[in-house]
């Protein structure tokens, strides 16, 4: 016997060739429809929810339902795979960059201002070796300060003096802005005082603190 194949085959074929043949034919036929089905039952369905409130399922999603956001599921357990947010709008993204711009800016201002702590933290250390020091220190310049203050307030006491007893206009007029500057200024040392008072006391208690630390976390 021979099988026509388009050509002539000089030599006969078996029978049981030939059931090899129709077998292997089979198989792959049986393997292509089953690896189909196996495609169409995992094939994965999409689930969205329209404006209006209303849930879909299906293979097919409409193209402009991307936008809204929807989920893959499983058609086999009936478990989301993933879910696809909604693309942001214009003003979401913009507040979602100033957010994010926000917050670098603060962590950069912590940052800055943690090494402007430690800086200072090791001057304290450099310059002072106990509370007492510290204490001189203040007292110091806040002698300095009020020296300035006892001058200052003496000339505005003078030109106060020389506005009583001027001859002239001008002189009257001389006198007050030399009182306008002085008082100015005067006003000025007082709040220099105020805030040397405020700085050695932070410092007095940041100084103690640094002293009960241990010496490897000292400055930090």
């Amino acid at each position: 016997m021979k099988i026509r194949t388009g050509f002539s085959s000089p030599l006969p074929l078996h029978q049981h060739f030939r059931i090899s043949c129709f077998l292997h034919v089979f198989v792959v036929l049986i393997t292509i429809m089953c690896t189909g089905f196996v495609s169409v039952a995992y094939a994965d369905l999409y689930r969205w929810t329209t404006k209006d409130g209303m849930v879909h399922l299906g293979d097919n999603m409409p193209s402009s339902q991307a936008m809204e956001g929807y989920d893959l599921i499983n058609p086999s357990t009936g478990e989301v795979i993933r879910h696809i947010d909604r693309a942001k709008t214009p003003q979401e993204l913009a507040v979602e960059a100033a957010a994010k711009k926000a917050e670098e800016q603060a962590a950069e201002k912590k940052r800055t201002e943690e090494e402007a702590q430690a800086r200072h933290d090791h001057m304290l250390l450099d310059l002072y070796s106990n509370t007492s020091d510290l204490e001189r220190a203040k007292s110091q310049r806040l002698s300095e300060i009020d020296g300035l203050i006892k001058q200052t307030q003496n000339a505005l006491d003078r030109a106060h003096e020389r506005s009583k007893h001027a001859q002239t206009s001008s002189e009257q007029q001389a006198a007050f802005q030399d009182m306008l500057q002085l008082s100015k200024e005067l006003f000025d040392l007082q709040a220099r005082r105020n805030d040397t008072v405020k700085r050695f006391d932070t410092d007095l208690r940041r100084f103690e603190q640094l002293k009960t630390k241990p010496s490897n976390q000292a400055g930090k």
